[in-house]
């Protein structure tokens, strides 16, 4: 017996937001409507195949005059494994100061990205 879903997907590469039809059938895509241009079409497979996220958070400094560091991932995380990471870096803790791109975290989780510094935190001056 044959599993059929019609799910509607907002396609988000450009500002014209196609809604994409998607027809699966027995857990592959079969069909795809409503879509105007060839990469509307790539984000709907990514997005129902192997969904990925750009990822953004922050990390505790010490010795800066802020308490936290804004990082990103160097590429797009699986969608799944965001709260993972999330909770990988919760016990992150570095020294100011930190320069923009130095990397904070290598490979957590074996994601294959960086942790990265999304700015320089210079040492608080001493008051």
């Amino acid at each position: 017996m044959k599993k059929k879903d019609v799910r509607v997907i907002t396609c988000i590469i450009c500002p014209v937001g196609c809604k994409a039809r998607v027809t699966i059938e027995n857990g592959k895509i079969s069909e795809i409507e409503g879509l105007e241009c060839p990469r509307g079409e790539e984000y709907v497979r990514r997005e129902l195949e192997a969904p990925v996220r750009d990822f953004f958070t922050t990390v505790r400094i010490k010795g800066a005059a802020i308490p936290v560091l804004p990082v990103r991932a160097t590429h797009p995380i699986p969608k799944d494994r965001i709260l993972d990471c999330v909770l990988e870096l919760a016990n992150v803790v570095v020294d100011a100061p930190v320069e923009a791109g130095e990397i904070i975290v290598r490979n957590p989780l074996g994601l294959e990205v960086d942790i990265v510094a999304t700015r320089d935190l210079d040492r608080a001056k001493e008051r």
